[in-house]
């Protein structure tokens, strides 16, 4: 985000908990635990730089 002008808004994610969960998920799969399709949601965290301002408006 340094090297960039304006720093550019991101979404903050924990990929370690993103990947841990994808596994446990897979290895259920792989053992014939399946069950019904379901939706998993992890948090995410908005970080908010300059990116996501609007411009100033024209002269």
């Amino acid at each position: 985000a340094d090297l960039l002008s304006p720093a550019v808004t991101v979404v903050a994610q924990d990929p370690a908990r993103l990947g841990r969960t994808a596994a446990r998920l897979l290895f259920r799969r792989l053992e014939g635990v399946e069950g019904a399709p379901r939706r998993v949601e992890l948090p995410t965290r908005l970080v908010p730089r300059g990116s996501g301002e609007l411009p100033p408006p024209s002269a």
